[in-house]
């Protein structure tokens, strides 16, 4: 089995004029349940263990990472391959509500076998006062340095956890949106603090992001892209607090905490 965080980040590759360029990985990952297939996702090869831990809570498969018996990497040719043994009682759920996914860095609900799956009912939040906007403001003065790999190479999103004083304590980047964000739930949910904070991520903000958020307990997103209609809506259903940052004119509000069901 190898260590999966060891692989390289990038590749360099020299230009016609002799200068060197660097150039994102990205590679299959195969993840492997119980011994059965359940996703292929194309992911930057670096934070997996975080990736593969934030990916299955945010699905719904996992609630606790103490339901992941064992997680091993191995290589199948140019792909790698994430085994994950899950608990008697975590397997029978996701049996339950199992789905075939071919999962792509554009598309979070590609291959899913219901409506009802795509827009499900969510959970709840505990209500979470909205960050102040101070704050909010001084999360964009710190982004460059927390992006090591996208200021070499582009081509990355990321996605950050600050406190509530506004200082970012924790970033994670991929080629996807989505894997950005799972790999910072499952980094925040082995390691992060135990104080409410806030998620910011670099990309516009779909339906999947707030589920994601959502099924991972997290109170509050701010996206630098602006939300959906439908990701606004669901938001509001689940009592999410949902931020768009724009570089220009301030923070804009679209979801706030709350017990409320939209009608």
């Amino acid at each position: 089995m190898l260590d999966a965080d060891t692989l390289p980040d990038y590749q360099f590759v020299a230009t016609t004029d002799g200068d060197r360029h660097a150039l994102v990985s990205e590679v299959p990952l195969a993840v492997v349940l119980n011994g059965v297939s359940h996703a292929v996702m194309m992911v930057s090869p670096n934070q997996l263990d975080a990736f593969v831990t934030g990916f299955l809570l945010s699905e719904g498969i996992i609630r606790h990472h103490r339901e992941i018996h064992d997680l091993e990497f191995s290589r199948a040719g140019r792909a790698l391959e994430a085994h994950v043994t899950l608990s008697n009682g975590c397997h029978y759920r996701w049996q339950a509500h199992r789905r075939s996914l071919a999962g792509r860095t554009g598309c979070g609900l590609c291959g899913l076998e219901s409506l009802e799956q795509a827009v499900p009912e969510l959970p709840a939040l505990s209500p979470t006062p909205l960050p102040a906007l101070a704050s909010v403001e001084a999360l964009l003065r710190q982004l460059n340095d927390w992006q090591p790999l996208g200021q070499e190479c582009g081509a990355l999103h990321a996605a950050f956890y600050a406190n509530a004083e506004g200082s970012i304590v924790h970033s994670c980047e991929d080629v996807g949106r989505h894997n950005a964000l799972d790999k910072l739930l499952g980094w925040h949910h082995r390691h992060g603090p135990g104080q409410p904070g806030m998620v910011l991520i670099t990309s516009r903000c779909s339906i999947e992001l707030v589920q994601k958020m959502v099924r991972a307990g997290q109170p509050t997103l701010i996206t630098l892209g602006a939300p959906t209609e439908l990701a606004v809506h669901q938001a509001k259903g689940a009592g999410l607090n949902l931020l768009h940052l724009t570089r220009r004119q301030g923070p804009r509000v679209y979801s706030v905490s709350s017990h409320h069901t939209v009608s």
